[in-house]
Formats: structure tokens, sequence, C-alpha cells
């Protein structure tokens, strides 16, 4: 899939050639692991503010996706963002930008690809966020998610959430 962003950070329907950054959004290569565990280490610092920093660490990118399929978002011949899934499961596990690609459509393109791997599976598809991550909350709601349940006060609490529509 191809998305281009226009200058103003705004994906842009139509532009011409030429213009914007061209998003292109592919299957990951083992070459794209180093860059994604950096996204995923700062993300989820980012992500995980509550927590000490060195609770999070490189090797945990490695950790989390050793069964995923994961695709990842390049712009000007860098990974930018990935997003990781289990297909089988039905469950998106992770989906990280880099801060300096944020609120460009990357994340929702990641989104709208994984949930074309994912459609017509056995099981709902459903992801998990950090409760106190309002954020990313708000993001997914915004793309169609719903809550399964609310969620409680405990601090590190995640928060399940299944499509409410398939867009």
């Amino acid at each position: 899939m191809i998305l281009r962003i226009g200058r103003n950070g705004q994906k842009e329907e139509g532009m011409p050639a030429g213009e914007g950054v061209r998003i292109a959004i592919r299957s990951a290569r083992s070459a794209d692991s180093e860059r994604c565990a950096e996204i995923f280490l700062h993300g989820r610092r980012q992500a995980f503010s509550w927590q000490p920093a060195d609770r999070f660490g490189l090797d945990d990118y490695y950790d989390c996706v050793r069964e995923d399929s994961v695709l990842v978002a390049e712009a000007e011949g860098a990974v930018v963002g990935f997003v990781s899934l289990d297909p089988q499961a039905g469950v998106i596990h992770n989906l990280f930008i880099d801060p300096g690609w944020h609120k460009r459509g990357i994340g929702s393109a990641l989104l709208r690809e994984a949930l074309a791997l994912l459609r017509g599976g056995p099981h709902p598809v459903e992801l998990a966020c950090a409760a106190r991550n309002a954020a990313a909350r708000a993001f997914y709601e915004r793309n169609g998610w719903t809550p399964v349940a609310p969620p409680s006060d405990q601090p590190d609490t995640l928060v399940l959430y299944r499509l409410s529509r398939m867009g």
C-alpha cells in the first residue's frame, strides 16, 4: 500500500506525484528489526510514562513479536512505524509510530492493512491497550474500536477492544 503525506502532515487524496512524502506499508524484513525495536522502546516509554524507563529494553521487541506477523511503514527510506498481529487468533498486539511521524495517518494506514490480513478469520478482531494511555485509546475509538469492558482502577490495567465496524 502506498500513502502520500502532504507537506502539512495531512493525508491528501489526489496529490500530484512528487508532492509530499511517500509512505509504503509492507511486510517487515529481518533488516527492519533493529529500527522497529527502537520505535517500540521509545513508544513504550512514552505510552507507559508512569513506569521507570529502565523497565523497558530493546530486546522487549523481539520477545513481543516473536510469533507475530509484522508490517512496517516506510518513509524516505526508513521504517517509521510498525504493527504486529496474530492472524490465527485475530489479535493486533502492537502498533507504534516514531514520534516524529505522529498525526500523519500512518497509524491508521497500518491498522487498515492489519485488518485486511485479519478479515474473515475465525475469531473477533481484538486488541488491548493500557487504560492510562488516553491518546492510544482515543485513536482506537476514532478508528471504530469499542472497549469490551470499562477499565479498572489498577495502575497497569489493559482495556480489551473489539472492532465495532470493519471499514
